[in-house]
C-alpha cells in the first residue's frame, strides 16, 4: 500500500465510525420508541425494551454499514478537494481511477460485515427478537395478574384472582369477566394456567374446574354451564414466536436458498428469490456508493461534513424508495425479483457511472 493509499485509508476512519455511531443509533432510538408502546400496552420493564432494540441492531447494521462508507467518501474527498490535495495530485500525474484503489480497499470493511450481517447474523438475531418479545410480554402478563386484585391488561378481559405462581405460570381462585358479542360473561374457576401458543399466537388461559355464567340480553334468560377444562385466547398483535424455519426474515441465506430451489409454487418461488436478491443487494450498494461518494466530493465546490452528512441522506433516501418500492412490488408478482430489488442498485451504478466520468473529466 502506497503512501497516498494508507494516506486515504487513514482519512476515512473517522467519518466512518462516526457515521456508523450517528446512524445505527438514530435508527435504535426510533426502534426503542416505537418498542415503549409495549411498555404503556404490556407493561414490559425499560430494561427489556433495551434487550429488544439492541437485538434488532445487526438488522440494522446491513443498511448502516454502506452508508457511513458512503459518508466517509464524501467526507474524505470533499476536504481534501477543500484543501487543494486532489489537484495536486492531479497536477502530479494521479488520476481520479489511481485514487479508487484506497476507496476500494476500505470498502471491503463496510462489505464484508455487511454480507456477514444480511447472510447470516441479522436472521439469527431477529428470531431472538421475536423469542425474548413473547418471551417478555407473557412475564409481564404474569406479572400484571396481582394477588386478590383486578387487572385489564389482557385486551377486554377483567380478571381477578387469589393467588398466582410466577414461576409456574399458575393461577388459583380465577374470575374473569369477558364480552361475547358485546354480551356480559362472567367465568369463575378454581385454578388455571397461562401458555403461548404458538399456531395461534396467543396468550391462552386454561381454567379448569369452573363455570361460565351469561344471560341473553333479549329473553333475559339466565344460564351457567360448568366445565372441567375451558381456554380462553389473547391475541399479541405484531408478535409471534415461529420455528427456526417458519419465517423468511429468520432465514439464513443458505436455508433461504434451500427453500427457493425446492418450492414448487412459482409464487413463493418469487417471493423467495426476492429476498434473496435483497441479501445480496443492499452490501453491492457499498460498492457503488464508491462511485458515488469519491466523483461527488470533488465536484462540490463548498465542503464540510454537515453537507457530507446531507447529501448522504439525500441518496439514501432515493435508495431506500427506489428499493422498497420495487421491493415489494416483486413480492407482488408485479415486476420482475431482480428488477424490482436490484433496481436502486442499478440506478446507482448509472449515476455513479456519470458522477465518475465527470470527475475524470474535471
Amino acid at each position: 500500500m502506497s503512501t497516498i493509499d494508507k494516506y486515504i485509508f487513514k482519512q476515512m476512519i473517522f467519518p466512518f465510525i462516526f457515521g456508523l455511531v450517528i446512524f445505527t443509533f438514530s435508527v435504535t432510538i426510533n426502534r426503542i420508541l416505537l418498542l415503549t408502546q409495549m411498555v404503556l400496552n404490556k407493561g414490559i420493564s425499560i430494561s427489556a425494551v433495551l434487550k429488544l432494540a439492541s437485538l434488532t441492531i445487526p438488522d440494522f447494521m446491513i443498511i448502516t454499514l454502506p452508508i457511513s462508507f458512503l459518508l466517509a467518501l464524501l467526507a474524505v474527498f470533499g476536504k481534501m478537494t477543500q484543501d487543494n490535495e486532489i489537484t495536486a495530485l492531479r497536477a502530479s500525474g494521479v488520476s481520479i481511477f489511481r485514487l479508487t484503489k484506497p476507496a476500494i480497499l476500505f470498502s471491503l470493511i463496510p462489505l464484508v460485515f455487511s454480507i456477514l450481517f444480511s447472510f447470516y447474523i441479522a436472521p439469527r438475531f431477529n428470531f431472538f427478537f421475536r423469542v425474548l418479545a413473547v418471551k417478555e410480554v407473557k412475564k409481564a402478563a404474569l406479572s400484571a395478574l396481582k394477588k386478590n386484585s383486578f387487572t385489564n391488561r389482557f385486551g377486554g378481559l377483567n380478571i381477578f384472582v387469589k393467588s398466582v405462581n410466577t414461576q409456574k405460570s399458575t393461577l388459583k381462585g380465577i374470575f374473569i369477566l369477558n364480552k361475547v358479542r358485546n354480551n356480559p360473561e362472567t367465568l369463575i374457576a378454581k385454578s388455571g394456567n397461562i401458555r403461548y401458543d404458538r399456531k395461534l399466537n396467543t396468550l391462552s388461559f386454561y381454567l379448569r374446574n369452573g363455570t361460565i355464567q351469561n344471560q341473553d340480553p333479549d329473553s333475559k334468560n339466565f344460564w351457567i354451564m360448568h366445565f372441567k377444562t375451558y381456554k380462553i385466547n389473547v391475541k399479541l398483535s405484531g408478535l409471534s414466536i415461529p420455528g427456526k424455519n417458519s419465517s423468511i426474515h429468520f432465514l439464513t441465506f443458505s436455508k433461504l436458498l434451500r427453500k427457493y430451489i425446492v418450492q414448487k409454487s412459482p409464487e413463493m418461488k418469487n417471493i423467495y428469490l426476492s429476498y434473496l436478491y435483497k441479501k445480496i443487494a443492499i452490501p453491492a450498494a457499498t460498492l457503488l456508493f464508491i462511485f458515488i461518494g469519491m466523483p461527488l466530493g470533488t465536484l462540490l465546490e463548498k465542503r464540510s461534513l454537515f453537507l457530507a452528512i446531507s447529501y448522504t441522506i439525500i441518496f439514501v433516501v432515493i435508495y431506500y424508495v427506489l428499493f422498497t418500492s420495487g421491493f415489494y412490488m416483486s413480492l407482488g408478482n408485479k415486476i420482475n425479483p431482480f428488477i424490482g430489488v436490484c433496481g436502486a442498485d442499478l440506478f446507482l451504478a448509472v449515476s455513479g457511472f456519470v458522477l465518475y466520468i465527470k470527475a475524470s473529466l474535471k
